[in-house]
């Protein structure tokens, strides 16, 4: 039966010893030494305190009556220092528990009085029959003194072994939170690797790799590849403001929202501005979505291109790199609401065109100096290949060679269209 606030000396059960344990090992991860241990690994310590008293009075010559007195009060102490602690604990354990201290506070506020209250009877017996009248007084004074000291030393250890188990519960509980975490987040990538397209879609006229890669567990963007009822390509490509689990959240809700208006809306102009309205109906004042629509039309070798606060795409057309600047907007949700254009973009057999987010250009070496978009220029231009797979993995092989340790702080999406 563990002890509770109403326990008194009245209720007590006389095997109280036994039910102290069983309160320490329920209520805190510390089990006391058990009573009969502790009685005989202080009479093991009385007997070696007792040789050790002993030898400064053996060189006046061994009394049988210097060996009984030595010895006897080594053991009274032996024996009343564990009775005194034991009998102290049916008072410092319920206070402990009143005040919601652990049961190793009890202990040592036990230990503390009892060993001092012991050490005060260990001066006065053996003051009283080894030392001279003249000296008894100082001599059980230093032996209080002492027996003081000792008892606050092993006070000490108590607090230090208490603190000791906090810290290794508090961490036994970090790891905890941390494993569920880390499996919460698990699930949430599988999740998220689930809304967006494991592989691109196969089109007569385009060949297309691309992909997104989060910085951390989850990310906040986006990549969707879209048909439409006439056969034509939609390509989106977006960032999420923020990080984590809090921009993942968000771009999957966009993301599905996005789906749902490119099946209601054939131009990319009309997909952003319902998508920007959707946004400030939902009052996401503090999250913005920049995006990017791109509508291939195949049979007419033609792009229709929207932008909302996205990054300009690339387009290498023979030897000749350059940015695909269109009139856009600010990302949607964010600033007066505004009406978004397109514009119709004209492709010829051999056209490569790169979409990509500022994870790309945004990537960071161990002296914090970004990629950039010049050696996003100089790769696109000078790589031979003309599949988008092989540029594709060359442009992330690059960014990994110019990070090299730095882990990357942000997303990367990136896609490769290649017009043939």
């Amino acid at each position: 039966m563990p002890y509770n606030a109403t326990n008194n000396f009245a209720t007590l059960k006389l095997n109280w010893p036994e039910e102290l344990m069983q309160a320490a090992r329920t209520s805190y991860p510390y089990t006391p030494m058990p009573f009969r241990r502790l009685l005989h690994w202080s009479m093991l310590l009385s007997t070696v305190l007792g040789f050790i008293i002993l030898i400064p009075v053996a060189t006046s010559g061994v009394k049988l009556e210097n060996v009984l007195l030595t010895f006897g009060s080594s053991y009274s102490i032996g024996i009343a220092a564990p009775s005194l602690v034991f009998f102290l604990l049916r008072w410092t354990l319920p206070i402990a528990q009143r005040r919601n201290w652990s049961p190793i506070r009890a202990w040592s506020l036990a230990v503390f009085i009892g060993g001092l209250i012991a050490s005060i009877i260990y001066a006065v017996i053996f003051g009283m029959f080894f030392i001279p009248a003249p000296e008894r007084l100082n001599f059980i004074i230093f032996w209080t003194i002492l027996g003081a000291l000792l008892s606050a030393s092993t006070t000490a250890l108590f607090y230090t072994a208490e603190r000791i188990l906090n810290d290794l519960e508090k961490g036994r509980q970090a790891l905890r939170k941390n494993a569920a975490l880390s499996e919460e987040l698990r699930l949430a990538r599988m999740i998220q690797a689930g809304l967006l397209p494991d592989q691109a879609p196969e089109i007569n006229g385009l060949a297309i790799a691309g992909g997104c890669f989060p910085a951390h567990e989850v990310g906040g963007d986006l990549l969707s590849y879209d048909l439409t009822a006439d056969g034509r390509l939609c390509i989106s490509v977006g960032d999420v403001t923020g990080k984590s689990v809090s921009a993942a959240m968000l771009m999957g809700i966009t993301l599905g929202v996005l789906q749902s208006e490119i099946y209601d809306h054939a131009e990319p102009a009309a997909v952003l501005s319902e998508l920007d309205r959707w946004l400030r109906t939902k009052r996401q004042t503090n999250n913005f979505v920049a995006l990017q629509v791109a509508l291939f039309n195949p049979q007419t070798s033609s792009m229709l291109l929207a932008n909302a606060g996205q990054l300009a795409p690339l387009r290498r057309r023979q030897q000749t790199v350059e940015f695909l600047e269109i009139q856009g907007s600010l990302p949607l949700g964010m600033g007066p609401q505004m009406p978004h254009v397109q514009e119709t973009i004209s492709l010829q057999s051999g056209d490569l065109l790169v979409f990509y987010t500022d994870g790309v250009v945004e990537a960071q070496n161990a002296n914090g100096e970004m990629w950039g978009f010049e050696n996003l220029l100089d790769l696109v231009k000078t790589n031979p290949s003309k599949h988008p797979q092989e540029l594709l993995q060359a442009i992330l092989t690059a960014i990994r060679s110019y990070s090299h340790t730095i882990q990357p702080h942000d997303d990367i999406t990136l896609v490769v269209v290649v017009v043939q």
